[in-house]
């Protein structure tokens, strides 16, 4: 059944709040109670009727409402709204993981064709994996998951146990693709790259290459420790193109990466990661996507908000993708060595309107904002390591606000301000320097910068600072994010 959060924020997690006025929201949050989490959107069916729900052809009955799923998925499956539905083990949809024949039609080195699987997910459904176990839900290139969630009947992916506050109580979320890697050598029909979490092969050479729809999804308490020292990311997209929708996901309580992009050129809008126990933003192997309207609420035990890297290959080409509207929430303790970013191993990146700032429970200032190492990354500084519309917040405080880079290296300080980033209950920064900006044109962003790959089809044209707008008329995030999260 669904249950209804009403937060009243009059005083919120951060310090640097603004304005006198109240806010109510209402978000609606699934129970762990075997009967999926319902909703309120006409898309979903008649779960809530008297009628029992029949588990799918291939799936088999644990309990009333609760459906286990097979080790395999090879044709079309859909998991409907009204039932629950567990992983005690992988799940693989298709069979694209398998290796490819080089330059065949697409035949497996098994002698199969590459299956064209669809797992379509109907809003509200929560999917568990069997706490303490390896569970995960592996999409595999050539197969996609249509996994289409409301705001009012998100689709959830934890442990099967009661809550949403464990870390590592199973795997995760992997998805491969068709999309290029630089590992892979130019010019060849398929590519097969060794791919996350002993999940076989991903890659190839269509950045326009689709593996399905996540709109409106939370992964949550995921990142089981399969081997010494090897998690799961809570999602992990290898080889993922730009066909792709990843639109209002939400990665919480991750004991691995929140998200982490292995090359391809997939494009996420409206993410939220929080609490996350490694890094919560992760990139490397020749990413080239573009993100915009990102929260990062960075755990304050482990990692860095953003990690990147270009390797896989020394010699492919750069990681270098494009992020607009951003808002980092550090949470950092006094014992460690902080970044809000850090880059190495020669990442690019390019970042827009972004606010760097801390939350009011540290126990210390970020020492740094921009970590920029020195195995490559710092020869790409104002190429293809660029930021533009900059606001940080790294220090709180006593008018410390944390190194913008590592000695030597030297960003643009033209756009850099370093002022109290006054983020407001509903996340938006009201410093002055966040509102009134010259729209992005990412035409001329892309000539200024000729390294910079923006998709001004896909990037909205933005003039504030941050993941939300200071006008306070878009509060994306808060009905359907879990509660207590932000």
């Amino acid at each position: 059944m669904k249950q209804i959060f009403v937060v009243t924020f009059l005083a919120f997690l951060l310090s640097a709040c603004s304005g006198d006025e109240s806010t109510t929201i209402n978000i609606e949050a699934p129970a762990k109670d075997g009967g999926g989490s319902g909703g309120g959107d006409s898309s979903s069916d008649d779960s809530g009727s008297d009628a029992a729900k029949t588990c799918p052809e291939g799936t088999s009955e644990v309990s009333e409402g609760l459906c286990e799923l097979p080790a395999t998925i090879s044709a079309d499956m859909t998991l409907s709204s009204g039932l629950s539905y567990l992983m005690s083990d992988r799940v693989t949809v298709g069979n694209g993981n398998g290796q490819l024949e080089i330059n065949s039609d697409g035949t497996l080195d098994d002698g199969n064709a590459v299956q064209a699987v669809t797992l379509t997910i109907e809003a509200g459904v929560e999917v568990l994996g069997k706490s303490g176990t390896f569970a995960n839900l592996l999409i595999t290139r050539g197969s996609k998951i249509m996994a289409m969630g409301t705001s009012d009947a998100p689709i959830v992916f934890s442990s099967d146990d009661d809550g949403y506050d464990g870390a590592g109580e199973w795997g995760g979320l992997i998805i491969h693709g068709y999309a290029p890697h630089n590992e892979c050598a130019s010019g060849g029909s398929y590519c097969d790259i060794d791919s996350e979490g002993e999940s076989g092969f991903a890659g190839g050479y269509d950045p326009d290459d689709s593996s399905g729809v996540l709109r409106y999804v939370v992964v949550a308490e995921g990142g089981y420790e399969f081997s010494t020292g090897n998690e799961i990311n809570g999602i992990s997209l290898v080889g993922v193109g730009r066909g792709t929708e990843m639109d209002y996901i939400q990665v919480h309580g991750n004991s691995d990466d929140g998200i982490e992009f292995y090359g391809g050129t997939v494009n996420v809008k409206h993410g939220v990661f929080t609490n996350n126990n490694d890094d919560s933003v992760d990139w490397d192997e020749g990413y080239q996507g573009n993100l915009q309207y990102i929260i990062v609420k960075q755990d304050a035990a482990k990692g860095e908000a953003f990690e990147m890297d270009t390797e896989g290959s020394s010699e492919g080409f750069l990681s270098k993708p494009t992020l607009a509207n951003v808002t980092i929430i550090n949470d950092k303790v006094a014992d460690r060595a902080t970044y809000s970013l850090n880059f190495k191993k020669r990442s690019g990146g390019f970042f827009h309107n972004t606010v760097v700032t801390v939350t009011d429970s540290s126990e210390t200032a970020v020492d740094t904002c921009i970590n920029v190492d020195g195995s490559g990354s710092e020869a790409l500084v104002s190429t293809a390591l660029v930021i533009n519309n900059w606001i940080q917040d790294c220090g709180q405080g006593a008018g410390v606000y944390g190194a913008l880079s590592t000695p030597n290296v030297v960003f643009d300080a033209s756009s850099v301000t370093e002022t109290d980033a006054q983020l407001d209950d509903i996340l938006s920064s009201q410093a002055p320097a966040a509102s009134g900006l010259a729209p992005l044109d990412w035409e001329e962003i892309n000539g200024a910068y000729p390294e910079s790959v923006a998709d001004g089809e896909y990037l909205d044209s933005t003039t504030y600072i941050g993941a939300v707008n200071p006008d306070g008329t878009d509060p994306w995030w808060a009905s359907w994010t879990l509660p207590g999260t932000l």
